[in-house]
């Protein structure tokens, strides 16, 4: 895990831009901490005053990637607009979730570098990523189980988990050479998937969610 430095804001962010050039060029084995320092332009002592080591800087480009998921959620608590159904909340996280990793395609052999090393605070930049997004389904669903809309048979909690697995084994494997069109499809068959197995009624029959209205998006 990353720990607070006192290195200087701008030099962490040379370094860590750096690093990530070099690491998806030539592979994160192959560069050393001396090879970051000159391709951030700064000496190697600005490394150390920024970064533990090399694994240091690994896990904070891995941390950078999996907020940006967790973002996600944050932004579309904040911004949810009225007319919107609970079908639209869902769908639009799924889609933005898709196209950041779309967006991030550079970062898979380091993503698979980070799962397999020890240090790399791959588990828990995951682990928030997932639990951020998955709060955030929970939200929308607390509010059309509010309204009725949850199949009777469903445990909420349990169902909603089951789902969001869903959406994550998807999310984990899609193609990261993916077009809009592409996201925008797969987006609408894992919302259409995911609402199916926990709602009673057709998406198209959900009445606006009240955190369009400001119910949780301002809180």
């Amino acid at each position: 895990m990353t720990r607070p430095r006192r290195g200087q804001p701008k030099a962490r962010t040379k370094i860590l831009e750096a690093s990530r050039k070099l690491f998806v060029r030539r592979g994160y084995a192959e560069v050393s901490v001396g090879d970051i320092a000159k391709a951030a332009g700064v000496v190697r002592a600005t490394i150390y005053n920024n970064f533990d080591d090399k694994q240091d800087i690994l896990a904070a480009i891995i941390a950078d990637y999996m907020t940006g998921y967790a973002r996600i959620a944050q932004r579309l608590r904040a911004n949810a607009r009225p007319g919107q159904t609970s079908f639209d909340l869902i769908q639009e996280m799924v889609r933005e979730a898709l196209a950041w990793r779309v967006e991030n395609a550079d970062l898979r052999p380091l993503v698979a570098v980070a799962r397999n090393s020890r240090g790399s605070g791959w588990d828990q930049a995951n682990r928030a990523a997932d639990d951020a997004m998955l709060g955030w389904i929970l939200a929308v669903h607390a509010a059309d189980d509010a309204a009725g809309l949850i199949r009777e048979d469903i445990d909420l909690e349990f169902g909603v988990r089951a789902a969001y697995a869903m959406i994550e084994s998807v999310l984990s494997s899609f193609d990261v050479a993916a077009g809009p069109e592409q996201i925008d499809e797969a987006a609408h068959q894992l919302a259409l998937l995911h609402w199916y197995s926990i709602c009673r009624v057709d998406p198209d029959e959900a009445p606006e969610s009240p955190l369009g209205r400001g119910a949780l998006g301002n809180s």
